[in-house]
């Protein structure tokens, strides 16, 4: 049963949670398992370092392949992740996770890093208390150097023998509101709702393109102005050409970089787990619905003929074995309906919408420490 103090938090949540809501809804990552943890008298430093992966091997439910051909290895997923937190006060917490990705498509492998930082809030901090409400301010992103596709991309008429997209990033600032409740000493349900902001942004992109028997390197700037040379010598129907360039407007292929690259957005997030208990094994089943709202980059994806996408959903399982007081080793999987849209954000544009509307699944394994 709710006590009174919870109640009032639950109406403050909602209320803070409107203000953000009039704007809407990403998620960061790992939000399926949002907790109001840690309790009260826990220990005051907490972390966790796991191995993440995907692959043919641990794709036991062929989520990648049962919707279509892929090129071999395509979203194969090697990283690992790092969270370290802290308690600074019975009323406030903090944590930070730090992950590494390498995701291979093709013959390409792209890595990405990403981040967060949080703060929580617990505005009673009652020992013993069975139903919690718990507000979380959060900040996190993700940065690759280059991103690299050396397969052959069509652009309405014109074919780029390959892309690459330099300094993707994005950024979000996410508020949410946690509330748990203790069922008996076994089961804990907890839900969720979260709402942010996002903003995406990259630099140049550098393109190789054939003309005629003549190979360009073409480099279309932030400002969409495409600059192209030649990359070699080659034969034309006028004899040998040893040296050319041209500038362009970008649009001429149908790119517009600052409407298909460059763009803000705001989400909503609902979702809820229930964990279970039993001797030294703990089992936790996570949902989460996810909708988007981006400003002029999903008008584009519909010129080009795809379909955007608003949404997603997560379904996560998480397996923990207490080792001892203090250490646990847990394997954790999450299925995503429609990739890392929502997750990664700066993977959905005008030229990769289309194809992002795949199921998609990464599992861990690692460690959870506290109170050394």
């Amino acid at each position: 049963m709710f006590l009174p103090y919870t109640k009032k938090i639950v109406r403050c949540g909602f209320v803070v949670l409107g203000l953000c809501l009039e704007s809407v809804a990403f998620a960061a990552p790992s939000d399926v398992f949002l907790h109001t943890e840690p309790n009260i008298g826990d220990s005051d430093f907490r972390g966790e370092i796991g191995y993440d992966v995907m692959n043919s091997a641990v794709d036991v439910f062929n989520l990648r392949s049962h919707q279509g051909s892929a090129p071999d290895h395509a979203g194969d997923y090697d990283g690992g992740h790092l969270t370290l937190g802290y308690n600074l006060s019975p009323n406030w917490s903090t944590e930070a996770t730090y992950w590494r990705r390498d995701i291979a498509y093709g013959v390409d492998t792209n890595s990405i890093d990403s981040w967060l930082v949080s703060l929580y809030y617990d505005p009673f901090a009652l020992p013993l208390a069975e139903d919690r409400a718990v507000l979380r301010l959060s900040l996190w992103g993700d940065h690759a150097s280059q991103v690299n596709k050396s397969t052959p991309t069509k652009i309405n008429t014109t074919t780029f023998n390959q892309v690459t997209v330099n300094n993707p990033n994005d950024i979000q600032a996410q508020l949410d509101a946690i509330f748990s409740s203790v069922l008996n000493e076994r089961n804990l349900l907890t839900w969720f709702l979260s709402a942010g902001v996002s903003k995406v942004d990259i630099g140049d992109i550098n393109a190789v393109q054939m003309r005629g028997n003549c190979k360009f390197n073409v480099d279309i700037s932030t400002d969409n102005i495409a600059t192209g040379t030649l990359a070699a010598p080659c034969s034309t129907s006028s004899g040998q050409l040893l040296d050319a360039s041209f500038t362009a407007n970008a649009s001429q292929y149908g790119v517009d970089v600052k409407k298909d690259f460059n763009y803000t957005a705001s989400f909503l997030g609902l979702g809820g787990s229930w964990r279970w208990k039993y001797n030294r094994f703990t089992t936790n089943l996570g949902y989460e619905y996810q909708y988007i709202r981006r400003n002029g980059v999903d008008k584009q994806v519909s010129s080009f003929g795809a379909t955007p996408i608003t949404s997603n959903q997560t379904l996560g399982l998480d397996v923990a074995y207490k080792l001892n007081k203090n250490l646990d080793i847990f394997v954790q999987g999450q299925a995503f309906k429609s990739n890392f849209v929502g997750t990664i954000p700066f993977l959905y544009n005008t030229m990769t919408a289309g194809r992002l509307d795949r199921y998609y699944g990464v599992t861990s394994l690692g460690l959870r420490f506290s109170g050394f």
